[in-house]
């Protein structure tokens, strides 16, 4: 069990004006007002009708009590007191099917029962909840810690891990990032007791805290447990001597003088792009001498939900002879942090970013699905009666929403669809789509790859399960993707249905052989820890960020003719 770092339980040197009496802090401040009255406070008037008069007693307002309690968590989707957990599975009833009648009886059957043990609708009924239930073990525990994780989030019990978040860093109190324990203690953060409300906070953090643990000097990657490579010191050196102080200086010694805002530039955003800006003010307080321009670029940024009035008003949409020339949304929120969000793909606006500064400008994508099928492609090929298609939900999801977010990146697969016109087809019959299906590296992510590799500047990736990492490195690379489960489990990450490339990528024209790492693949300490819970399937679950790594554009040294033996 993962034991929580608790601030009541380690000594704290008091501020002795924080344990100091009131009355004793007001006779030594002001003597001779505690001392000495004066003339105005020996008179006081009284009327005789005024002893009889009703004191009026302050009114104290109740905490109104919270709709459930903390050991009262648990409740079947299905019947749960909050309507949007009962939408959801009534989604997951018309979306999904039953695993046991589909792969063993090969029968397309909607869930109908709920596990008594989850509390999710799993099965046909309770007859294939029993025939299946060996197998439902595996993923059942972490299906019943996200429902009581959901119900909990909405009880409404006072959310203290979400509320007086740690602003200013003191400039001598260095900050761990070994993990979120540490980070939470070293931080400053108030007291979090539960497992629970550490996953409800990795999972708003994961996003600002994932680059701050990249780019911070003293972050978890070092070149000294193999993440940094030696290429990769060269671009990090660059950005932590703007970051931060050089060794052994201090604000005093260090001259002042104007420097450039450093520039994130967060390519394919969704979830992160609606993030509340506080959260990532908390990269003002971990780089205190820093200026941060962060930029959301993707078709599926969020913005504000404004009338038409308003986005006149605000300049909200820009035109094309102005602004970015795509509808976008910048926000000031403090001196040193502005958020822009821009809607539109980043190779349409690429070259409005520049020049570039590999000392300034760093590039990051969340769960970008560089190893998964390309979605339209897919699409057509299944109209032409060989491949795979969204179930039930072809026409409902936005294709390139595929590899967004580790919970989007799931929910965008679904069972493959039988063509109703082929006579030959059955519904015993499990499509797979042809071996020569593109994936993303390839389509929709290779002309932005191209463009911020002949920029020099580094570009991270995360990933939301270890073999969604090697499937993303293996499409870069050109090597042979992972397998269907992890190595030593019996647990597949995706169903058979979901058709994964199984052969090695084609080399990618000005990608495959123009990269060389920066930050090698691996374990992302600030990764979600947070079961992400994909409806077309419940027994595909992944966490947000759980892997990251990075690459930078091949740097080619000049070399004398003459110097060459």
């Amino acid at each position: 069990m993962r034991t929580s770092i608790r601030r009541g339980n380690l000594p704290r040197q008091l501020n002795s004006s924080a344990i100091r009496s009131p009355l004793v802090r007001c006779s030594a401040r002001l003597p001779a007002r505690c001392v000495v009255p004066t003339i105005s406070s020996q008179i006081q008037t009284r009327t005789f009708f005024g002893l009889f008069d009703k004191k009026a007693t302050p009114q104290v307002s109740e905490p109104v009590p919270p709709l459930l309690s903390q050991d009262d968590l648990f409740h079947p989707l299905s019947q749960s007191p909050f309507p949007a957990l009962k939408e959801k599975a009534d989604r997951i009833k018309s979306v999904s099917l039953c695993p046991t009648s589909f792969e063993k009886h090969h029968e397309r059957v909607r869930p109908a029962f709920d596990c008594p043990d989850c509390g999710w609708p799993t099965h046909k009924n309770q007859e294939r909840w029993e025939e299946g239930k060996e197998e439902h073990k595996e993923y059942c525990g972490r299906l019943r810690e996200v429902n009581e994780d959901e119900h909990d989030i909405r009880s409404g019990r006072p959310m203290t891990e979400f509320e007086n978040m740690p602003e200013e860093q003191p400039y001598e109190s260095a900050i761990s990032f070994a993990s979120w324990d540490t980070m939470f203690y070293t931080r400053n953060f108030l007291s979090i007791d539960s497992d629970r409300s550490v996953r409800h906070v990795s999972k708003i953090l994961t996003y600002p805290m994932t680059i701050a643990g990249v780019l911070h000097q003293n972050g978890p990657f070092t070149s000294g447990n193999g993440r940094i490579t030696r290429e990769g010191r060269r671009s990090m050196a660059a950005i932590h001597s703007v970051l931060h102080l050089p060794p052994g200086a201090t604000e005093g010694t260090v001259p002042e003088k104007p420097s450039p805002p450093v520039r994130l530039f967060l390519l394919g955003a969704r979830a992160e792009s609606t993030l509340p800006p506080h959260l990532w003010a908390q990269l003002c307080w971990l780089f205190p001498r820093t200026n941060f321009n962060i930029y959301f670029v993707g078709p599926e940024v969020g913005l504000p939900l404004v009338g038409a009035e308003q986005r006149q008003k605000k300049d909200y949409a820009f035109s094309e002879e102005a602004g970015w020339g795509a509808p976008s949304y910048t926000l000031n929120y403090n001196q040193r942090l502005s958020l822009t969000s821009i809607r539109a793909p980043y190779e349409q606006i690429h070259d409005q970013f520049g020049p570039f500064d590999p000392y300034t400008d760093v590039f990051f994508a969340f769960s970008p699905g560089f190893g998964f099928p390309h979605q339209p492609l897919l699409e057509k090929i299944t109209k032409g009666g060989k491949g795979q298609m969204t179930f039930d939900r072809a026409e409902e999801i936005n294709k390139s929403e595929a590899g967004a977010t580790a919970e989007e990146a799931a929910n965008s697969y679904s069972p493959n669809e039988i063509e109703e016109t082929d006579p030959n087809a059955t519904s015993k019959d499990v499509p797979y789509a042809p071996p020569e299906t593109l994936v993303q590296a390839q389509t929709t992510w290779r002309k932005p790859l191209q463009q911020i590799l002949s920029t020099k500047c580094p570009f991270f990736f995360t990933a939301f399960s270890p073999l969604d990492l090697q499937r993303d490195v293996s499409a870069l690379f050109g090597t042979n993707p992972p397998s269907a489960s992890s190595p030593g489990s019996p647990v597949r990450e995706f169903p058979d249905y979901v058709a994964l490339p199984t052969g090695p990528i084609e080399p990618i024209e000005g990608v495959t052989d123009e990269f060389e790492l920066v930050l090698t693949p691996g374990v992302n300490p600030f990764g979600s820890l947070k079961w992400e819970i994909a409806e077309w399937d419940v027994r595909v679950g992944v966490k947000t960020n759980w892997g990251t790594w990075g690459i930078r554009g091949k740097k080619y040294d000049v070399v004398n003719g003459r110097d060459r033996v």
